[in-house]
């Protein structure tokens, strides 16, 4: 279940979508008044809004009530390796299967699920500044998995939010105001038990940020219909992509492949013995989705949206 992205794709999502840097060996000065100039408001939202005077729960609401969201993501990685030049990727990330806050038996905002994600642009790049090198992916398409959680911090007035790598140890953090952008951070340290061609390398840094896409946004942006981009058609979708990333991960990088083969081999069998399940939506507000589901993935351009 991977999908090619057009060579246009990669080109737009490089030049119109990336997040722009200053190289480290000749920055330019900064003062205080460009900063200042940035802000949306220098006065201070009232809790619940943003600095825009929008909810900072629209992009919560969304999710929950789509049982999905998508984001795509540009920033810059600046890897380890000595002498290198910052990296600028481009990703996009389907996320669904969610499980959120029971709001009649508390006060507690917040949502956990997975997600798939499609490095859109950057990868060739990446592996000669040091990342990890992989056989089984090809940039434009889902090609790993991650798991998803958000949480609602009253204090400062933004969901604070986090991806991690299934089959890796990276992290990438972000801060959710409800504003159709949110600035992310991340990074990857150094794992010993990794055994790919680069690992000594691929430790990185990154800044940048997030743009929250609608289904219909990404249909466009892809060139497809909403149907393809449905909670009901996520979960096979993640359950192939998952496989795919463990079994090579057992072939190469674990040294206990035997146990995740067993893993991996339980998990084809449930999935052939379970019917389809009904999705669970009861008045608790969990939102806890057990569907089955296929998809595909095809090419497109990303001007329409002047990211």
């Amino acid at each position: 279940m991977l999908f090619t992205v057009s060579t246009l794709l990669r080109v737009l999502a490089a030049g119109a979508a990336s997040i722009p840097f200053v190289a480290a060996q000749a920055p330019a000065p900064v003062t205080t008044e460009q900063l200042y100039g940035t802000l949306s408001s220098t006065a201070a939202p009232a809790p619940g809004f943003n600095a825009e005077g929008g909810s900072v729960f629209a992009n919560y609401v969304n999710a929950v009530n789509d049982r999905q969201f998508f984001l795509l993501t540009t920033g810059s990685w600046v890897y380890e390796k000595p002498a290198t030049e910052p990296v600028q990727y481009t990703f996009l990330d389907w996320c669904s299967d969610l499980t959120s806050s029971d709001l009649s038996n508390g006060s507690l905002i917040g949502y956990a699920g997975r997600c798939v994600t499609n490095r859109v642009d950057g990868y060739a790049s990446g592996v000669a500044a040091g990342a990890q090198v992989s056989d089984t992916f090809s940039e434009g398409e889902f090609s790993f998995t991650r798991g998803v959680s958000a949480v609602y911090v009253e204090q400062l007035n933004v969901f604070e939010g986090q991806y991690h790598v299934n089959a890796d140890d990276s992290v990438d953090r972000w801060f959710d105001d409800g504003s159709k952008t949110s600035p992310t951070i991340g990074w990857e340290g150094h794992d010993e038990g990794d055994m790919s061609a680069n690992a000594a390398t691929a430790s990185w840094s990154l800044f940048g940020g997030n743009t929250w896409m609608t289904v219909e946004e990404v249909a466009q942006l892809l060139n497809t219909s909403t149907d393809e981009f449905t909670p009901e058609k996520f979960n096979q979708v993640y359950e192939d992509v998952w496989t795919k990333e463990h079994e090579k991960e057992a072939a190469s990088d674990n040294p206990n492949a035997g146990a995740e083969s067993e893993i991996i081999e339980e998990v084809k069998n449930e999935a052939d013995s379970t019917d389809p399940a009904t999705p669970i939506d009861g008045d608790s507000g969990t939102r806890r989705k057990l569907v089955s589901v296929a998809g595909r993935f095809v090419s497109a351009s990303l001007r329409v949206f002047g990211i």
